[in-house]
């Protein structure tokens, strides 16, 4: 099985990248089209219904587009190279603007404008509710909170302390923009959650070397497929999370420790799912030099997280318990909105009498299967932590008692990032061989050599081989 699996994930990465494309778009616009009749909520419907059309266009535009250039000669291979680099670009900011923007806008109208029918997530209102008391200079924590804060907006209730906030304290700055002065789509939290993925994840595939096309691809899965432009569109605040990831990992792959703790710390502030990466990456991160800065990271994550836990705990440190902890457990007496028919909230609603038991049997089974794939694989390169975040985010997705699918966007994302650091291996080994070529240093043909004579002879752990030079 795990041999056909492979034979046809190889035959699909030999298609053109434009052929791809068109898989994956027609994927999408199948999801979009069973999201429009399936979905319970109206605001995914909504984006299902205008999400479809854009990614069946794309589907279409791409098949097309790689037909014309299937017939060109062998001698026009480097223009048809570039007119389908072109054609791609062209259908990803279409279909940006027909599944991310123009839904987003109408669903943002749709809500200031108080329209029957449901226009946000709750999270929305729960990051909003949050924002309004820290505005007022309240705790973000209600000591009592009855609600998951699906109200549409809080006009004459910015002190509303009924509604749960599950986030950590990092996510209040993003519900701001509900008290300030501003037309009312405007102080919608989606706004700041979008620009602020949108800026970070730009910075962070700018300053990645990889490939164009492999940042194109980590781009799609971030905001143009429906792993980034559905949540963008209706709720949003996993992305920002998303966004500091990738500009951690880049960072860290591009050897800069500190920056990397600071980002990855700021990650760490906004929610728990950052922080599987932050611990893996001390295994990982490295210095300009290739020594381990596992000390530095550290100190730099600590830097960022200990000064905002501490605003967030400084109020009522048991509501800040009770918000963060019990509430996403499902330990508290309101129920979660996080609904899904995956193991652990299964076996949770089957023993509603012993919810504590069979959330700590499930918090063991998940660190046992993850402690055990930790020690057969463990991670050495930021592309590994990447890999290996990914499979424990699959493990925490499935056996968590509140869970939802929508959380599976951080494994997808995670995978095409480490294809992503991959290429930024491969683009700096590149450029070493050419450097060492133009230098008279000798290369055997199992060893790559380094960048510089001064790191000659040391063990590359990103790309793991090691380097030699001509004796003087």
């Amino acid at each position: 099985m795990r041999g056909v699996v492979l034979a046809g994930w190889h035959r699909l990465c030999a298609l053109p990248a434009i052929v791809q494309d068109a898989w994956l778009y027609l994927a999408s616009a199948g999801f979009a089209g069973a999201t429009a009749i399936f979905a319970r909520s109206s605001d995914y419907r909504t984006w299902g219904q205008m999400a479809a059309v854009a990614y069946g266009a794309a589907a279409v535009i791409c098949v097309a587009v790689a037909g014309v250039l299937a017939r060109r000669s062998a001698s026009d291979a480097a223009r048809a190279a570039r007119a389908a680099s072109v054609g791609r670009r062209v259908v990803v900011v279409g279909v940006i603007a027909g599944a991310v923007l123009v839904p987003l806008v109408f669903q943002l109208v749709w809500r200031a404008e108080g329209l029957p029918g449901q226009h946000a997530q709750p999270e929305v209102a729960v990051v909003e509710r949050a924002g309004d008391r820290a505005a007022a200079s309240l705790d973000p924590y209600p000591a009592h909170p009855t609600t998951v804060g699906s109200a549409p907006r809080s006009d004459a209730k910015q002190v509303d302390a009924s509604s749960f906030f599950p986030y950590l304290p990092g996510m209040v700055p993003f519900g701001l923009v509900n008290a300030v002065k501003a037309p009312p789509e405007l102080q919608d939290a989606r706004v700041a959650l979008t620009g602020f993925t949108l800026i970070v994840g730009a910075i962070a595939l700018l300053w990645s070397d990889a490939s164009l096309a492999r940042r194109g691809r980590a781009l799609q899965f971030l905001v143009v497929l429906p792993s980034g432009a559905l949540p963008m569109v209706t709720g949003g605040d996993d992305l920002p999370v998303l966004a500091l990831m990738l500009l951690g990992l880049v960072l860290a792959e591009r050897r800069r420790p500190v920056a990397s703790g600071l980002v990855l710390g700021l990650s760490g502030t906004l929610k728990f799912t950052a922080w599987p990466m932050l611990l893996l990456m001390l295994l990982a991160v490295r210095d300009r030099e290739g020594r381990p800065a596992p000390v530095r990271f550290g100190l730099s994550v600590l830097l960022v997280v200990a000064p905002v836990f501490g605003f967030g705990v400084a109020f009522d440190p048991r509501a800040f318990f009770d918000n963060v902890v019990r509430f996403p457990l499902g330990l508290a007496r309101v129920r979660s909105p996080a609904a899904s028919p995956l193991l652990g909230q299964v076996l949770a609603h089957q023993f509603p009498n012993h919810k504590l038991a069979v959330t700590a049997l499930l918090v063991l089974a998940g660190a046992a299967v993850v402690v055990v794939a930790f020690v057969r694989y463990r991670p050495r390169t930021p592309a590994a932590v990447a890999r290996f975040t990914g499979f424990a985010m699959i493990v925490a997705t499935a056996l968590a008692p509140a869970t939802r699918f929508g959380y599976l966007i951080y494994p997808a994302n995670l995978f095409v990032w480490a294809y992503v650091l991959d290429g930024m291996t491969a683009s700096r080994s590149a450029a070493a061989v050419q450097s060492a070529s133009s230098s008279s240093n000798t290369v055997s043909e199992t060893v790559l050599v380094a960048a510089s004579p001064t790191s000659a002879g040391e063990i590359d752990v990103a790309v793991g081989r090691t380097t030699t030079t001509a004796s003087q």
